[in-house]
């Protein structure tokens, strides 16, 4: 997947391309239009740390990351799968959940699939500094939507995607 940094100079402003690009490819419906500012959406704390080192370890724009798109939490509030990744793991944002679908559109295109939490990432809804949210992918009604919802909710549909530093980077 590209770097964030490569398609805009702040993560937000990144995901709302992604977004972008991936109405383009499919029906789409974003219940956070306009409310993605970086007051309301950032990268969580331990995401950012190890994408940074990741980063580091790899030349050029585009990062080639080990990943699972939420099966291994499938059913697991993303409040808990934050809890138990492993040390060399961390969470999948908006932005590489993007990157993910855009270049398998063979995701999420049936109710029956595996919905996508964004663990990587945290949203307040109010703009007000309580990051409790966490931004999520599902099909339903025949597209592929997008928004958030609290990180103690758990539902055995989602599952939350996260990836993991190779061993040389740890």
């Amino acid at each position: 997947m590209p770097r964030h940094d490569a398609v805009a100079s702040k993560y937000n402003e990144a995901v709302t391309i992604a977004l972008a690009k991936l109405a383009e490819t499919r029906l789409f419906y974003n219940y956070r239009e306009g409310q993605l500012g970086t007051d309301r959406l950032r990268q969580h704390e331990r995401s950012a740390r190890m994408m940074a080192q990741l980063a580091k370890c790899q030349e050029g724009d585009i990062l080639v990351i080990p990943a699972q798109v939420g099966l291994h939490y499938r059913g697991r509030s993303v409040r808990r799968a934050r809890e138990v990744f492993q040390d060399h793991e961390f969470g999948l944002g908006s932005f590489a959940i993007c990157c993910i679908l855009l270049t398998h559109p063979e995701r999420l295109v049936h109710w029956e699939q595996l919905h996508v939490d964004c663990a990587g990432d945290e949203y307040a809804p109010g703009a007000v500094g309580v990051f409790d949210r966490a931004p999520y992918f599902v099909f339903d009604g025949g597209k592929v939507r997008f928004g958030t919802n609290f990180v103690d909710e758990a539902n055995g549909c989602y599952g939350s995607a996260s990836a993991f530093l190779p061993p040389r980077t740890t």
